[in-house]
């Protein structure tokens, strides 16, 4: 009988949290998404030479620009729908700030090509100086 009694209440117990981890109703569903890259320190000539204006393959232009203020250096780039700011991550390598939007920028001392991507890969855009 005590055993009898023991396998119940186990058995009870099992049910009881099992239903406590499930959803409960009123709960918020939260999304967790992927953190920004970190950003790298970018060097002078760096922040020269990526500005300029990049023709795209369907007819817009990205425009890059920079502003200096103090010991500060500001990139922002500009598909056409209004400017967004620009943190260099690692060697050509640019990622807007709050979108998901990546800039690679390919040539030697000037770049002659930038592939606009999301963070999966996907290409929106190649743009030609």
């Amino acid at each position: 009988m005590r055993i009898k009694q023991l396998v119940l209440f186990a058995g009870a117990a099992v049910l009881s949290f099992s239903a406590a981890a499930g959803p409960q109703a009123g709960t918020e569903r939260v999304e967790v998404v992927g953190s920004q890259p970190a950003q790298v320190r970018m060097k002078p000539f760096m922040f020269d030479r990526v500005q300029g204006e990049y023709g795209l393959e369907d007819g817009r232009v990205l425009t890059v620009s920079g502003t200096v203020n103090g010991q500060s250096r500001v990139l922002t780039a500009d598909l056409g729908d209004g400017p967004m700011e620009i943190i260099h991550v690692g060697k050509d390598k640019f990622v807007a700030v709050d979108k998901d939007v990546r800039f690679s920028f390919t040539g030697d001392r000037i770049p002659d090509e930038v592939v606009v991507s999301t963070a999966a890969g996907k290409v929106l855009a190649l743009a030609k100086r």
